[in-house]
C-alpha cells in the first residue's frame, strides 16, 4: 500500500494535479489548504486539512502521520525562512521523504534571488537528514495564461530574443506523482523541461496556428515592464524577483533541454503545440 502523502499548495495549478493523480493511484492523500470550502470544489473525495505556510501552528496537524510530502513553495517575501521552518517541522513529525518543487538554474554562477532561495532550501533539506527528491522545472507553459497572458493578441515580455525550454505543469505533476509512489528516487535531482527551447515570437506563432487567431510578440523595454507591474499594484519585492527572472531568460541561460520527464514517467514531455491545442479556448478568450 502506498504511504500517506501531504500535498502542499494543493489548490494551485501543480499541487491540484499532484493531489488528483495520487488519489487516482489509490494513495492516501491529504491536501493542505487554507480555504476548505473553496478547495472542496476542486478536490472532491480528497482529504483536506487546514494548512497555511504563514501560520506555523497548522504544520503539526497537517503533518501528523504523513510519511511523504510534496513541498510546493509559497510566493512570499520570507519564502526561505518559511520553507526551512516547515522542513524542520516535517522532520520532527517523522516525515521520511520530501519531494520539493524547486527551480531550474540552481548551481549557475549567478542566480536570481528566487533561485538562491530554492538552492538554500534544498541545502537545508539535505542537512535535515530527511530523504529528498528535487524537481527543478523550467518556466511553465501555463504562465502564458496566468502570469503573462496575451492582451489584445500580443504577448508583452522583456525577453528580447531569449529562449526557454518551457514545460507543461501537467508533466511536472506526473513526475511528482511517480516519484511519490515508486522507489529509487531518493537523493535524485530531476531538471524538467519541454522538448524544445522557444523564443516568445515562436510561442506567438504556435498560438496563432493552434487557435486560428493572430498573436504577436512585443519586446517590452525592461523599465516599462517594471513600471507596468508596479502600476498593476504588484508588490515591489515581487516585481524585482520577476524582473531578475526575465533578465535571465533574455540572456538565453535556461534554454537547455533534458530527458528527465521521459526518464521518470516513460512518456515524452508535452510540446508547446499540444499545450496550445489543449488550451485553445483560454487563449482565444484573452
Amino acid at each position: 500500500m502506498s504511504k500517506p502523502v501531504l500535498v502542499t499548495g494543493a489548490t494551485g495549478t501543480i499541487g491540484r494535479d499532484v493531489a488528483r493523480q495520487l488519489s487516482g493511484k489509490g494513495v492516501a492523500v491529504r491536501a493542505g489548504v487554507r480555504d476548505q470550502a473553496k478547495a472542496r470544489k476542486e478536490l472532491a473525495d480528497i482529504a483536506l486539512t487546514p494548512f497555511d505556510f504563514e501560520n506555523e501552528k497548522t504544520f503539526a496537524g497537517a503533518l501528523e502521520g504523513m510519511e511523504k510530502v510534496f513541498l510546493l513553495p509559497p510566493l512570499l517575501p520570507n519564502q526561505l525562512e518559511v520553507m526551512n521552518t516547515f522542513v524542520d517541522a516535517a522532520k520532527r513529525a517523522g516525515v521520511r521523504h520530501i519531494v520539493k518543487l524547486s527551480a531550474v538554474g540552481i548551481g549557475d554562477e549567478t542566480q536570481p534571488t528566487a533561485i538562491r532561495w530554492h538552492g538554500a532550501n534544498e541545502q537545508h533539506i539535505r542537512e535535515s537528514g530527511v530523504a529528498f527528491t528535487f524537481l527543478r522545472p523550467n518556466s511553465f507553459m501555463q504562465n502564458f495564461f496566468t502570469y503573462f497572458p496575451p492582451r489584445n493578441g500580443a504577448i508583452y515580455l522583456p525577453w528580447g530574443n531569449g529562449t526557454a525550454s518551457f514545460v507543461d505543469t501537467r508533466d511536472i505533476a506526473s513526475v511528482a506523482a511517480k516519484v511519490l509512489t515508486s522507489d529509487g528516487h531518493e537523493r535524485k535531482i530531476y531538471t524538467l523541461t519541454g522538448p524544445a527551447a522557444l523564443g516568445i515570437a515562436e510561442v506567438a506563432r504556435i498560438l496563432s496556428e493552434m487557435t486560428r487567431r493572430e498573436f504577436k510578440y512585443v519586446d517590452v523595454p525592461e523599465a516599462a515592464a517594471r513600471d507596468g507591474m508596479l502600476q498593476a499594484e504588484v508588490p515591489p519585492w515581487q516585481v524585482e524577483l520577476v524582473m531578475e527572472l526575465h533578465a535571465v531568460n533574455k540572456q538565453n541561460r535556461w534554454s537547455a533541454v533534458t530527458s528527465d520527464i521521459e526518464k521518470v514517467t516513460g512518456t515524452p514531455p508535452t510540446d508547446f503545440a499540444q499545450f496550445a491545442r489543449d488550451h485553445a479556448d483560454k487563449f482565444r478568450a484573452t
